[in-house]
């Protein structure tokens, strides 16, 4: 039997997530057709009813974008029982999970199960509407956890230390590691300032993002600032005791800013501790934020300003972090936790930062993060009762409250 080429798909609601504000947000009785692999319309049904492609009825369901993960860390996901022990929230804060993590990643460890827990991390991915993720890793083989799954991983080799000698054992490590490899730094209070920048004029130069971790505790806060607090001997195995590191007395972001870090290709991670003006600096440098709502409750790292950020026009797009670090990986989830912290934001808005913005930060916007011509076919259908009310408020409001659908399926 052949195929048809042609598809079209019929749903009470679709949402193309569009960046085009001609564009409605909800397309109530609403299609896509597809032909090849690609959407080739959306709109209305009666509009597309003629079109010829092969009818598929979604009944009970809105047809909306696969999800992107802009921050995770595949090559953690076998110690995803640190995410479990001590209950929703780590014992001792995210200093205290650091001292746990750090001699777990020293014991030796079966590559094969490294590979195992990364797949079944990414199969969990998947299995919630996800099609593309940031991965950051420090050890240069976790660059192939990733290699041959259903959707692309991006892997960024992260560098830390703050001693001189780290300093010089990193530089010499990146000189040796082609320029079409992406590399970045871990967070300013782990990596020494000349190293930050020169692996930030490195991915500016390859034209590739820069994820770093950033504002993620008020201990990193105050480390900067005085150089003292809990920070002070946490990071003495990466140097910060040996005086080769000056504390710039600086917020995270003022510190980044002044190092020429900051811009629109900077993707700045977690940003809990962040002031007004830190927020201002983050908007003018056009640098986009990755909200990572579940790792940071369960870390107890506090909540970022996200209505805050996404009123003053900042983008922001979602993340899961590592299994270690957060009991789901599933962008549902932080959607949902995101939403009931932050009752002001738009639940449209709450739905662009895990499709087209993450898309759209990635380099994917053409394939992936929203229903338009050209894109990808491989997008979701969602089972939804989203009440009675305007369905451009109630259809992303039941999306983003319900956590993952109880029906979720990939189209095509």
């Amino acid at each position: 039997m052949i195929e048809p080429s042609q598809y079209l798909h019929r749903a009470p609601y679709v949402l193309p997530m569009s960046s085009d504000a001609a564009v409605p947000t909800v397309i109530t009785d609403g299609a896509v057709l597809t032909e090849n692999g690609r959407i080739v319309r959306v709109g209305r049904y009666d509009e597309l009813k003629d079109s010829g492609g092969e009818l598929v009825e979604h009944e009970g369901r809105a047809l909306l974008p696969a999800l992107v993960n802009c921050h995770a860390h595949l090559e953690l996901s076998y110690l995803a029982r640190l995410a479990h022990e001590d209950g929703p929230v780590a014992a001792g804060g995210f200093s205290g999970w650091v001292r746990r993590l750090l001699p777990e990643r020293a014991k030796p460890v079966d590559p094969q199960e490294v590979q195992m827990a990364a797949w079944q991390a990414l199969a969990q991915l998947y299995a919630g509407g996800c099609r593309a993720v940031a991965d950051i890793g420090n050890d240069p083989a976790s660059r192939e956890l990733g290699e041959n799954f259903k959707f692309p991983t991006f892997f960024f080799q992260e560098f830390l230390g703050l001693s001189e000698s780290f300093t010089a054992r990193n530089m010499a490590a990146l000189a040796d590691i082609p320029d079409e490899l992406t590399c970045t730094a871990h967070a300013p209070y782990s990596t020494d300032p000349a190293l930050i920048k020169l692996l930030k004029s490195r991915a500016a130069k390859g034209g590739h993002l820069f994820p770093i971790h950033l504002a993620e505790t008020a201990a990193e806060t105050e480390f900067l600032a005085t150089g003292g607090g809990e920070f002070r001997e946490l990071l003495a195995p990466l140097g910060s005791a040996d005086g080769s590191f000056t504390p710039p007395g600086l917020s995270p972001v003022v510190y980044l800013d002044q190092l020429g870090v900051l811009d629109a290709r900077t993707l700045a991670v977690h940003c809990t501790q962040v002031s007004g003006d830190d927020l201002a600096i983050l908007l003018a440098r056009r640098t986009p934020v990755c909200l990572c709502p579940g790792s940071n409750r369960f870390l107890g790292v506090g909540i970022a300003p996200a209505t805050a950020m996404f009123k003053a026009g900042i983008k922001l797009v979602l993340g899961t972090d590592s299994l270690a670090s957060n009991p789901r990986l599933d962008l549902w989830a932080e959607m949902q936790q995101l939403a009931e912290e932050h009752p002001a934001l738009p639940p449209l808005a709450i739905l662009a930062m895990a499709s087209r913005n993450g898309a759209e930060v990635l380099g994917l916007a053409e394939e992936m993060g929203s229903l338009i011509p050209g894109a990808s076919a491989g997008f979701l259908a969602a089972a939804i009762e989203p009440g009675p009310g305007d369905p451009l408020q109630t259809v992303p409001a039941a999306l983003v409250s319900q956590g993952r659908p109880a029906q979720l399926e990939w189209v095509e």
